[in-house]
């Protein structure tokens, strides 16, 4: 069934290398496919955030040999809708982008209107719009965009598939479909393939024409939400993998804490057993000590009583004449 929709490609198949927390996880493999058919010329995303999307585009740009510059706007300061975030979410994503993808790609950091003043008139073939949500901020980005786009062009609307946060993304998807022709795709929040060139690749426009209730739009819709979800699974894999990296570094840390008090408990008991044998000898020698002198005590008593009875005999004829001369 799905060869009757659209002509797979091994792009669909991709294995990222970035996965990170990101709502487009499951549009990954579309993305995919989209850009190895499409093969544009200049790729712009406006919202990168952590990067999950724009880098595989610039990955699927890499594998196929593309001749593609690729171009991601941000302030990386985030928004009502992302959150709000310093430094390191740029940092980390400007350092995965040099490292992998430098020949060809760009972090423009800066809003979306100051890009628009870099980039030709007819110049971007494939735009893909995630920034704030809200129906206003949405038309205008399609708006101040839509002289960019080139005779080929194909916009992407992320989230067109929530309805809460003040996300208006779904009510205006409603009325730009009314003037150009789209598809889409109902999971990981909706997203929203919209062709404003006139010049489509052939498997796009299949995909474009596909009869809304025939059996042929719902198999399109079950692969690449089945493949998206295989992304979210490693994502989950990969991020379990990290938490027990992590816990298994703890566990190695509380370790080696243990061990150093094992080691310093060793030398304690060490010391404590040095210091009881050196109480026990000083235990001996006091008891020595004080047996020594009980003994001269006794030797100095014993002395004593032998000088009084030798002093009273040596005196005995003395007190005698005494006694004669008090008589």
């Amino acid at each position: 069934m799905i060869l009757d929709a659209i002509q797979p490609n091994l792009a669909m198949f991709i294995r990222p290398l970035r996965l990170v927390s990101s709502g487009w996880t499951g549009h990954v493999p579309f993305g995919a496919w989209l850009t190895a058919v499409q093969q544009p010329r200049s790729l712009v995303e406006l919202g990168s955030h952590f990067g999950m999307s724009y880098a595989a585009f610039c990955q699927t740009v890499q594998n196929e040999g593309l001749n593609t510059k690729c171009y991601a706007v941000d302030t990386w300061q985030g928004d009502e809708h992302a959150g709000f975030y310093g430094d390191s979410v740029y940092n980390d994503l400007a350092a995965f982008n040099d490292r992998h993808f430098a020949g060809f790609s760009r972090l423009m950091r800066m809003t979306f209107d100051e890009a628009t003043t870099y980039f030709e008139d007819g110049s971007v073939d494939l735009l893909h719009i995630d920034g704030l949500h809200t129906y206003e901020a949405v038309k205008h980005d399609f708006e101040s965009w839509l002289p960019k786009l080139s005779d080929r062009a194909i916009v992407l609307f992320h989230d067109t598939n929530v309805r809460e946060r003040d996300f208006g993304v779904w009510k205006y998807w409603a009325e730009v479909t009314k003037q150009y022709p789209g598809f889409e795709f109902d999971h990981s929040a909706g997203l929203g393939v919209l062709a404003v060139g006139l010049h489509q690749p052939a498997e796009v426009r299949k995909l474009l024409d596909l009869p809304r209730d025939q059996a042929g739009v719902n198999a399109v819709k079950e692969v690449f939400s089945s493949l998206g979800e295989s992304v979210l699974r490693r994502w989950e894999l990969e991020s379990t993998r990290r938490e027990l990296a992590s816990k298994v570094e703890d566990v190695e840390r509380v370790l080696t804490q243990l061990a150093n008090v094992d080691k310093e408990l060793s030398t304690l008991q060490k010391d404590h057993r040095h210091a009881a044998s050196v109480l026990s000898e000083r235990d001996v020698l006091l008891k020595e000590s004080q047996q020594r002198v009980a003994a001269l005590a006794q030797i100095e008593e014993a002395h004593r009583q032998m000088a009084g009875s030798l002093s009273w005999r040596i005196t005995r004829p003395l007190r005698a004449v005494r006694r004669m001369f008090k008589g």
